[in-house]
C-alpha cells in the first residue's frame, strides 16, 4: 500500500516514497508550448501526464497512472491573476482508489472559496497567496515554480494555510546544450520535495526510487537525476543525523524505571538499566544494581521502560527514520523497496542516518504483466524467479516476498528453492490461489490479514485487481469463523507454523471512510502534522455503494475478529502497518487490543516475538545483561492503557539516545501534549 493522496508535489513523492540527443525548441518565458511526460513505477512506464494552454489562455493538466489496478486521473484547468497566483482552478476525475474527483478553487473579488469532496473553506484573498490543491497533477507546482522564479522570491503564502519556500536553485547542464534546474521546496512535507525544471522554466521531471516523472524523449535521464537528487537529499539527512543523535561518552544509568518483561509479558517495578556504548551492560533491581560515579544518570521514575518496538511490515524511505525512532520504533522488517536498499540497511545500522534497524530486507518478485508490482524483480518465467531468489541471496536479503501476479503453478518451486538458500517466503496470495493452497506449497507467512479473509470467498477472484479489497469488504462480514471451514484452515496454519502479518489498521481507513472524514486510523494525531500531510488524511478510502456502509464497516469488524481468533489459538502475529511510520504501528497495535487480545500480549508480539520472528532474539526485543540498548521511555503504562505507547519521551537505539520532542520538530510534526 502507498499513500493515495497525491498533491502536493505527489504528496512529497509519495511521502518519499527518481537522453534524449537533442533540446527542445527555444521560447520565451511566457510562452508554454504543449509538452508530454512518462510516469514510471520502478523501471516501468505506468502513466503519463499531458500539459498546454488552450485557446482561452487556461493552463491544462492532464494526468494518470495504474498502480496494479488503482490510481487516479485528474483534468485539471488552471487560470492565473495578473499576479502569477492561481485564481480558478478545477480538477475533474478519480482518485487513486477509483472515487470521484471534484475539485475546484475560485476568487470573486477578494474572497477566495474552494471546494472538494473532502473539504470546503473560504478566505480573504488579496491576489498574494497560492492554493495548493488536494489533488491533482504535478501542473500547479510547475506554475508556482515558474512564479517564484519570475520574482526572484525566496517564498509565497499558500492558501488554505502555511507557505512553501524555496530553499535552493542548483543548476545542472547535461551533454552540451540541456541545462536543468533542480528546485528544493519545503513546506509541502515533512521534509524538503525536488522537481527539475528545464532551461525555460518548464516543469521537466520529479525522480525518485519508485516513482518518476519525465519529459517525453528523456527518459533515460531518470537515474542520472535521481543520483544528483539523492545526493543532495543525503546531505540533508547527514545533518539532521548530526545535530539530532546524541552518542554518550560514558554510562549511561536508567535508574527508577518501571520495565516491561516480555519473557514474562508482567511490567517489573524500579529497576536500573545501564548502557555503555551500543550494548546493555547490566538489568535489574535498583537496589542490586551499582552505578558508578561517573555515570549519567537519567531518572525514570514514574514511566515505563520498554524494548523498542517493532514494525514488521513497512517500506521504509530516508524520510521515515525519523518518524520511526520518535515513535519508538528500533527495528523494522522491509517488505519490499527499490534494489538499493541494502545501502539505505548500512546507513541506518551506522547511525549515519537517522532510523531503525532494518532487520530483515525481502526481495519482491512478481510475474510481468498489467498488474504487475513496481519495484524488485518482475519475471518472465520460472527460471527468472528461481534467479531472482539467488540474486536477492547474494545481496544479504533473508526473506522473499511474492506478490499478486505470480503463477500459481510457480509457488511450490519458488517456495523449495527460497528454503532451499535458508530462506523465508511470503508475500500476497497469488491470483487464482487460496491461502490455504499457498501455505501447503510452503507460504512460512501471508501478509494483509483481507489475503485470510479471501481464502473463504472464492478463487476465481482476480486478486491482482483492487477485487481484493472490495470483494472483502462485501462478502467478508458474513465468514462464520466458529463453522467447520475456518476452523480446518486455522488448524492447517498452526501445523505449517504459517505467520501472519495482518496490517489491519490499513483497511480501517479503506473500508470505514468517505471523502471529508479523518481517516480513523490518524484523526487523533492529525493535528500534530503539517497542514499539507493532515490534508490528505480527509480524502476518503473505497468507494462505498449506497447502502452498504453498514456491510463495509461489519467486515472491518470481521478482520479484527480474525486477529483476535490467531491469537487465541497460537498462531504467531507479528505487528506490520505498510503506512506512515511510527503512527501507523501505534495504531496497529490499538486495533489489537479492540479485537480482544490483551495489552500484555500485544505488547509481546511488537517486541521479542518479532525478534523471535527474525531471528534477533539473543541481541533485540528484551532489556537484560548483554543486549544492544534498543529500547524507549514511555509517559503512562502501556500495559494497562494502550494508548499510552503513543507518549514516547525517550528513544534509545544502539546506545545513542534520540529526543522524540526534537526529532518531529525537525519534520514539522508537534509531540504529544
Amino acid at each position: 500500500m502507498r499513500p493515495h493522496n497525491l498533491c502536493p508535489i505527489l504528496l512529497g513523492l509519495i511521502l518519499t516514497l527518481g537522453c534524449k540527443e537533442q533540446t527542445s525548441p527555444m521560447v520565451s518565458y511566457d510562452d508554454f508550448d504543449s509538452l508530454s511526460y512518462n510516469i514510471y513505477f520502478g523501471d516501468r512506464i505506468a502513466g503519463y501526464q499531458n500539459s498546454w494552454k488552450d485557446d482561452g489562455g487556461d493552463y491544462r493538466f492532464e494526468f494518470e497512472f495504474n498502480d496494479r489496478g488503482r490510481g487516479p486521473y485528474y483534468d485539471e484547468i488552471i487560470r492565473l491573476n495578473d499576479q502569477g497566483t492561481i485564481e480558478y482552478q478545477q480538477i475533474l476525475g478519480h482518485n487513486y482508489l477509483k472515487d470521484t474527483v471534484a475539485e475546484t478553487f475560485e476568487v470573486t473579488g477578494t474572497r477566495a472559496s474552494w471546494t472538494s469532496s473532502s473539504e470546503s473553506g473560504f478566505a480573504e484573498f488579496g491576489g498574494n497567496a497560492y492554493f495548493t490543491s488536494i489533488n491533482g497533477s504535478f501542473g500547479s507546482n510547475e506554475l508556482l515554480i515558474r512564479e517564484l522564479l519570475k520574482r526572484g522570491a525566496k517564498e509565497i503564502d499558500l492558501l488554505p494555510s502555511g507557505n512553501v519556500k524555496m530553499v535552493s536553485v542548483d543548476d545542472h547542464t547535461f551533454g552540451d546544450t540541456l541545462n536543468l534546474k533542480l528546485i528544493t521546496l519545503t513546506g509541502f512535507s515533512f521534509t524538503p520535495s525536488y522537481l527539475w525544471m528545464d532551461d525555460d522554466n518548464r516543469f521537466f521531471a520529479s525522480t525518485s526510487n519508485w516513482f518518476s516523472c519525465i519529459q517525453v524523449g528523456y527518459d533515460s535521464l531518470r537515474n542520472d537525476l535521481f543520483e544528483i537528487q539523492e545526493n543532495a537529499e543525503n546531505q540533508y539527512f547527514l545533518d539532521l543525523a548530526a545535530s539530532l543523535t546524541k552518542q554518550p561518552e560514558k554510562d549511561v544509568a536508567f535508574s527508577n524505571v518501571n520495565v516491561y518483561n516480555p519473557d514474562l509479558r508482567i511490567i517489573e517495578d524500579d529497576q536500573t538499566v545501564i548502557v555503555r556504548g551500543s550494548d546493555i551492560i547490566e538489568a535489574g533491581p535498583s537496589s542490586e544494581v551499582q552505578v558508578e560515579d561517573e555515570a549519567e544518570i537519567i531518572d525514570g521514575k514514574g514511566m515505563t521502560m520498554m524494548p523498542g518496538l517493532f514494525d514488521m511490515h513497512v517500506h521504509i524511505g530516508k524520510t521515515d527514520g525519523l518518524l520511526h525512532l520518535a515513535a519508538g520504533v528500533t527495528s523494522v522488517r522491509d517488505l519490499a523497496n527499490a534494489l538499493d536498499l541494502p545501502d539505505l540497511r548500512k546507513k541506518f545500522e551506522s547511525n549515519a542516518l537517522i532510523g531503525p534497524r532494518i532487520v530483515t530486507m525481502c526481495g519482491f518478485i512478481d510475474q510481468a504483466g498489467p498488474y504487475a508490482g513496481p519495484t524488485g524483480k518482475i519475471v518472465e518465467t520460472l527460471e527468472e524467479g528461481l534467479e531472482a531468489i539467488d540474486f536477492y541471496k547474494e545481496r544479504g536479503y533473508e526473506q522473499i516476498k511474492l506478490y499478486s501476479s505470480i503463477d500459481p503453478g510457480w509457488v511450490k518451486s519458488l517456495t523449495k528453492k527460497a528454503h532451499d538458500v535458508d530462506m523465508k517466503i511470503s508475500g500476497h496470495i497469488p491470483a487464482y490461489m487460496t491461502a490455504s493452497q499457498a501455505v501447503e506449497d510452503g507460504y512460512d507467512e501471508i501478509q494483509h490479514v483481507n489475503m485470510l479473509i479471501l481464502n473463504f470467498l472464492s478463487d476465481t477472484i482476480d486478486t491482482r485487481t483492487p477485487l481484493r479489497f472490495s470483494m472483502v469488504a462485501d462478502y467478508g462480514h458474513a465468514i462464520n469463523t466458529d463453522g467447520t471451514e475456518f476452523k480446518s484452515f486455522i488448524q492447517l496454519l498452526k501445523r505449517k507454523n504459517t505467520i501472519v502479518d495482518p496490517t489491519v489498521s490499513i483497511f480501517e481507513g479503506m473500508f470505514r471512510t468517505k471523502a471529508g472524514e479523518p481517516d480513523p486510523s490518524f484523526a487523533m494525531i492529525l493535528d500534530r502534522l503539517p497542514v499539507q500531510v493532515k490534508r490528505g488524511f480527509y480524502s476518503g478510502g473505497l468507494p462505498i455503494p449506497d447502502g452498504k456502509e453498514q456491510r463495509y464497516y461489519d467486515s472491518f469488524d470481521k478482520m479484527l475478529e480474525f486477529v483476535r481468533k490467531l491469537h487465541e489459538n497460537e498462531i504467531p502475529i507479528v505487528p506490520g502497518t505498510d503506512a506512515m511510520a511510527g503512527f501507523g504501528l501505534h495504531r496497529e497495535l490499538e486495533n489489537y487490543v479492540k479485537a480482544g487480545i490483551p495489552e500484555k500480549d500485544v505488547l509481546y508480539y511488537a517486541t521479542l516475538g518479532s525478534a523471535k520472528v527474525v531471528g534477533r532474539e539473543k541481541d533485540l526485543g528484551s532489556i537484560a545483561t548483554g543486549k544492544k540498548a534498543d529500547f524507549i521511555l514511555v509517559d503512562g503504562d502501556p500495559l494497562s492503557d494502550i494508548n499510552d505507547i503513543r507518549r514516547v519521551v525517550l528513544t534509545v537505539k544502539d546506545g545513542n539516545i534520540y529526543d522524540p520532542k526534537e526529532l518531529y520538530s525537525a519534520i514539522g510534526v508537534k509531540h504529544f501534549e
